[in-house]
């Protein structure tokens, strides 16, 4: 299993975890255990990966009309997009917008100091394909 699959499959479990042990599901709950699973997932990278989890939670999940049925198969896309795009591939990254590409790569630019040369060349050279540099 790779690291996206396991993403997407840690997060059923974590939903399928809150609507077992809970009254009501809270999607907020879920959506920042989906965060947090994200952050640790990626702890060589942790400080990038946190704030690309924390872009996730602010663009996709708290301005989401549907917040209580939060993470979406579609929300979820969009954090295995990221989750590619640390792995340094492209794969499930069509979800991705211009503007999600544009703020990934300032938020790598901004953690960049921190990030090991290998991983921060691979990734710049996604945003240079994706035309976000």
């Amino acid at each position: 299993m790779d690291s996206i699959q396991k993403l997407y499959s840690d997060i059923e479990k974590i939903k399928k975890h809150e609507r077992a042990n809970s009254a009501s599901y809270n999607a907020q709950n879920v959506c920042n255990q989906a965060a947090e699973l994200f952050t640790r997932n990626n702890r060589h990278l942790e400080s990038l990966a946190r704030s690309f989890s924390e872009y996730w939670l602010n663009k996709y999940i708290l301005t989401s009309a549907g917040i209580d049925d939060e993470p979406t198969q579609e929300h979820i896309a969009k954090l295995a997009a990221f989750q590619s795009l640390i792995d340094g591939s492209t794969d499930c990254t069509e979800c991705l917008s211009q503007e999600d590409w544009n703020e990934l790569c300032s938020l790598t630019n901004m953690e960049a100091e921190d990030i090991p040369i290998e991983t921060l060349n691979d990734m710049m050279m996604i945003f240079v394909d994706r035309q976000a540099l």
